[in-house]
């Protein structure tokens, strides 16, 4: 059983940005359906999942860019998991060609019961006796991010469309992504030089609903919360930058 997944492709075109480089969507879109790949080639794929009433669920998500990839750039991109603890594991992401790292991150996860919605022990549902693979990427640890933006500088709004919702019926992790990014102007983005992305899922979003936008900034960081009506905060996505 194979403990990584390495994929040789170009950068496609939907992968990329208004810079004709891959960006931060498609970077994110990468990681989730080379996860969703792998996942599956070690029996741990949504489907195997679910006839045993269990489903991931991902609660951190952090990415590294040292340089991103032009539009049909030869790259490879990798993904393996590292050993699991009891109820969390990391599973850690390359983007690279054959002189040059691209990419790096992890994505902290957990497998949930669905009737309870208790985290589940990892040793019931892994591989018996799968050998992980050692490498370690984007070493540094999670940052403790603040959920809380009260008193914080609103940033617009964001409504969950049709076009959000992925195969769990609600709001995919990558357009937590794509609501904090419309909170920035193109050339805000650009200019913000951005080199690390940390991403902190915490309560599901659905259609129809109504999330706020609020901004706290700080010297290099800026962190968009992404808010509920109830004012219960769903999601926040932590932007790095090295200004121009």
């Amino acid at each position: 059983m194979d403990n990584r997944l390495d994929k040789k492709m170009k950068v496609q075109l939907s992968m990329c940005d208004n810079t004709s480089k891959m960006g931060i969507l498609g970077l994110f879109y990468l990681v989730m359906d080379l996860a969703t790949e792998h996942g599956d080639a070690i029996d741990l794929g949504m489907d195997k999942l679910a006839e045993k009433g269990l489903f991931w669920v991902a609660s951190k998500t952090k990415i590294k860019i040292r340089r991103m990839p032009y539009m049909l750039e030869n790259i490879v991109a990798s993904t393996w998991p590292e050993e699991p603890g009891r109820i969390r594991c990391n599973r850690f992401y390359s983007v690279k060609n054959d002189t040059e790292m691209f990419a790096e991150g992890k994505t902290e996860w957990a497998i949930v019961e669905k009737q309870t919605g208790r985290p589940h022990r990892l040793a019931d549902v892994y591989p018996e006796g799968m050998e992980y693979c050692p490498e370690v990427v984007c070493e540094e640890p999670f940052a403790k991010i603040s959920t809380d933006f009260d008193g914080c500088e609103p940033a617009g709004g964001y409504k969950v469309r049709s076009a959000d919702i992925d195969v769990s019926q609600h709001m995919n992790n990558v357009a937590y992504i794509r609501a904090a990014l419309s909170a920035f102007t193109v050339k805000e983005i650009e200019d913000m030089n951005i080199t690390d992305i940390e991403a902190v899922y915490r309560i599901q979003c659905f259609e129809g609903e109504n999330l706020g936008l609020y901004i706290r900034r700080e010297e290099n960081t800026t962190d968009i919360g992404i808010v509920k009506e109830d004012g219960k905060t769903a999601a926040v996505v932590r932007f790095v930058y090295e200004k121009a």
